[in-house]
């Protein structure tokens, strides 16, 4: 279904029809849908069409980054630092163990993980996907540009909305496409489209070969 803005807070969306294209999870179950943001209605009423199961992680922004290292901590060579990384994130996503997502809808999170965090988001998330898993979100190319993080939802498969806009977490980790895709583990970037807001939309698929 597809609805044509405007609509109050709506978002055109180019790329969310095909993240629903050809979706097919591998082993015959309902559609595994990751959300990284808080409980939405209109998400859930959309999916709703699907034999799907849902997972909003609800993540809060300010418990993304780890508690500060003492000076004994920060002698940790980069292979401990980004193995406890990768337990924060493990920790704070509290996935069931053995769950596998078709799609993960990233939003603005990423915005607000250095390099090292964003590979370290994605070794933690990387045990959850199949060969066949999908993932859409949006960078931000310029830290100047000002944009604050913004909670979503699907209204349709061309339509999302902004339900909620905190208006002190600035987006201040910017990443290009092929930045992204030097960075995250198991997926990659494959389509991507600049918005009038300056964000990024990006779709993403599994690694070949991951």
């Amino acid at each position: 279904m597809s609805i044509k803005p405007p609509i109050p807070n709506g978002i055109n969306s180019q790329l969310f029809p095909a993240l629903l294209e050809r979706i097919q999870p591998v082993d015959g179950k309902p559609l595994r849908v990751l959300d990284l943001g808080p409980a939405s209605a209109a998400t859930v009423a959309f999916f709703s069409q699907f034999r799907c199961s849902l997972h909003f992680a609800d993540l809060a922004v300010a418990a993304l980054h780890p508690p500060v290292r003492t000076q004994d901590e920060e002698e940790l060579d980069a292979r401990s630092v980004e193995a406890e990384l990768a337990g924060h994130f493990r920790a704070l996503l509290d996935l069931p163990k053995g769950s596998v997502f078709d799609i993960c809808l990233f939003w603005d999170y990423l915005n607000h993980l250095n390099d090292a965090e964003v590979r370290a988001f994605s070794l933690a998330l990387q045990p959850h996907l199949h060969s066949s898993s999908r993932g859409h979100g949006f960078a931000v190319l310029n830290r100047n540009a000002q944009l604050y993080h913004q909670s979503y939802g699907v209204l349709a498969d061309n339509l999302l909305v902004v339900n909620a806009v905190n208006k002190v977490s600035l987006l201040a980790c910017p990443h290009s496409q092929s930045g992204l895709n030097n960075l995250l583990v198991g997926m990659e970037v494959n389509r991507s489209v600049l918005r009038t807001d300056g964000r990024l939309e990006v779709l993403m698929r599994t690694k070949p070969g991951s």
